[in-house]
């Protein structure tokens, strides 16, 4: 076995080098038992233990309160020691500190660190990617949004993001187990297929959203388990309206975003009729979305029913782009 204690030792010392604080507590606490032994060994009976730990303490912090001194020569000798090991222990604790704060600040600022808490991932690069980015955050989720990108964004997203190859270690490093709602959006239909298969593995309870280019894709996602399919040919319909009915576009862009003067809203009220809702919301009532999906219109006399949601036309209050 005593050839092998080495070995185990540096073992154990590597492991306690990567964690610094706990390698410096170690260090701090063999000062302390050190130098409170041999203070209690050169003066006792005068001082206990107890009160040589206490003297310790104080010495190292080199407060000195003058309640326990040291009465000869070999006791004043551990004193001096004890006070310049822990002179050079608190320095070394402020400055391993600094260096874990400052790490941890560029590591996020890099987004090499680790994303906490976050209700909403997005997944992707891009212009759509950059504009639910923006959408979340207008609607007041900044702080529970994360961001999962393949290279450094420019300049501040205003999100918390990041960066890594699209890969189980990375959407981990993203949280992705306690998101509760992914939206994924690559230009590139391939990533979006990978995203959403890693991410219905990693977290099988969350509610996917992707963007898709191309039908048979779209298929493919949702039996993968993404809930809702944005198709690109939406894109294409707008153009054509903004052709001939300039007015729809417009409405369109608005109230698609909170960043409008109107921004569209679901509502929740089983039991209540669709003007009951208005009265209650100042909301203008649109449509009615049923479980399966389905549109229709909302009439006053409408009663919503359990698992319906209302889509409505909100004012913004204080609107910007």
């Amino acid at each position: 076995m005593l050839p092998l204690l080495p070995r185990r030792l540096r073992r154990i010392l590597t492991k306690l080098a990567r964690r610094r604080i706990a390698l410096l507590a170690i260090i701090f606490a063999a000062f302390w038992l050190t130098g409170a032994s041999l203070f209690y060994l050169t003066e006792r009976p005068r001082v206990g233990f107890g009160e040589s730990l206490y003297w310790a303490l104080i010495t190292m912090s080199t407060v000195g309160y003058g309640d326990i001194v040291p009465s000869d020569a070999p006791a004043r000798a551990v004193a001096a020691a004890t006070a310049v090991f822990g002179i050079a222990t608190y320095t070394l604790l402020i400055s391993t500190l600094a260096d874990v704060f400052l790490e941890a600040t560029v590591k996020a600022a890099m987004g090499m660190g680790r994303l906490k808490g976050k209700r909403f991932l997005v997944i992707g690069e891009g212009p759509a990617c950059a504009e639910a980015v923006r959408e979340l955050a207008a609607n007041g989720y900044a702080d529970e949004t994360g961001w999962v990108r393949e290279t450094q964004p420019k300049g501040d997203p205003g999100v918390d993001f990041i960066v890594g190859e699209l890969g189980e270690d990375t959407l981990k490093r993203a949280g992705i187990q306690g998101a509760e709602h992914v939206i994924i959006c690559y230009d590139d239909d391939s990533k979006n297929l990978h995203a959403a298969a890693l991410a219905r593995k990693l977290n099988p309870n969350a509610t996917l959203v992707a963007l898709a280019r191309d039908s048979v894709v779209a298929e493919i996602l949702r039996e993968i388990g993404v809930k809702t399919i944005v198709p690109l040919a939406i894109l294409g319909r707008i153009l054509a309206s903004s052709a001939f009915e300039p007015g729809v576009a417009a409405f369109i862009a608005d109230a698609t975003t909170a960043r409008g003067g109107t921004d569209l809203v679901e509502v929740e009220a089983p039991g209540k009729t669709v003007a009951e809702v208005e009265g209650e919301t100042g909301y203008r009532a649109i449509a009615i979305v049923d479980r399966d999906g389905r549109v229709a219109p909302a009439t006053p006399d409408r009663i919503l029913r359990e698992g319906e949601k209302l889509i409505a036309l909100r004012q913004v209050k204080n609107p910007g782009r």
